[in-house]
């Protein structure tokens, strides 16, 4: 890691991380994502995106919860608004229960699976 790095790229670097993830993201998982070893200009570098952030977007933004962590999300006032656009899930419940089944009794062989999920 590198901590010669301009704060715009540590930033773009922080943003597509959060952005990316889908969950919330420790302060040390974003020196990481930063590409620099500094956890003070990770941390000033996170504040300030979540200020420019919050003060740009309406319906999105930048929180830190209770647990130090951080998230990118929507603004609880949208969700109602969006629920209506909110895709399917990408797989199928059913194929979503064969892959549990199978990450929870692993090894597992074909005939097992189909003995217990049916042939479908």
């Amino acid at each position: 890691m590198r901590d010669s790095l301009p704060e715009d790229e540590i930033a773009a670097r922080i943003e597509a991380a959060l952005y990316s993830a889908g969950r919330p993201l420790s302060v040390e998982e974003l020196i990481r994502a930063s590409g620099t070893n500094s956890k003070e200009k990770t941390q000033r570098v996170v504040n300030e995106l979540v200020k420019k952030t919050n003060s740009t977007f309406k319906a999105i933004q930048i929180a830190q919860l209770e647990d130090g962590t951080y998230v990118f999300q929507l603004r609880p006032e949208y969700t109602p608004l969006v629920r209506k656009f909110a895709q399917h899930p990408l797989i199928a419940s059913s194929a979503l229960k064969t892959l549990s089944y199978i990450a929870y009794e692993q090894p597992v062989t074909s005939k097992r699976l189909v003995q217990i999920r049916g042939s479908q």
